[in-house]
């Protein structure tokens, strides 16, 4: 069942360098965020499981650098930070919460343009 679950959310190899600009985009609009809304929230959410549609297509294309695994981890400390935003009470604990989230961001940003340079890599290393 995990493998099809796996295969639903891959996309090919012409379609992954859009995903990770996708994924480097919705990085880039969430850091500039400065408060918790219902469509920041979602926004999250979208960004989580593009990451870990990211992930799976990485893995399914036979990327055998760490990037399937950095970006199934970006996914999942996503959705932590945003519950962590969720239930800030004060302001610190929502400026620590939203300083975290963006570190995770920035680490999307400067990793999602490698994700297509690796499937290409890829590539060539299996017609060799």
């Amino acid at each position: 069942m995990l493998t099809c679950i796996a295969l639903m959310l891959t996309v090919g190899a012409a379609e992954l360098p859009s995903l990770a600009a996708e994924v480097e985009a919705e990085a880039r609009t969430l850091s500039a965020q400065t408060e918790v809304t219902p469509e920041f929230l979602a926004n999250i959410q979208d960004f989580s499981q593009d990451s870990e549609q990211l992930s799976a297509s990485l893995r399914a294309l036979g990327v055998v650098q760490d990037l399937p695994c950095i970006f199934h981890g970006i996914s999942e400390d996503a959705l932590v930070h945003m519950h962590e935003l969720q239930e800030a009470d004060t302001a610190t604990e929502r400026e620590m919460a939203f300083s975290a989230l963006r570190a995770l961001l920035d680490d999307a940003i400067l990793i999602a343009p490698m994700a297509a340079s690796a499937v290409a890599e890829a590539q060539v290393a299996a017609h060799e």
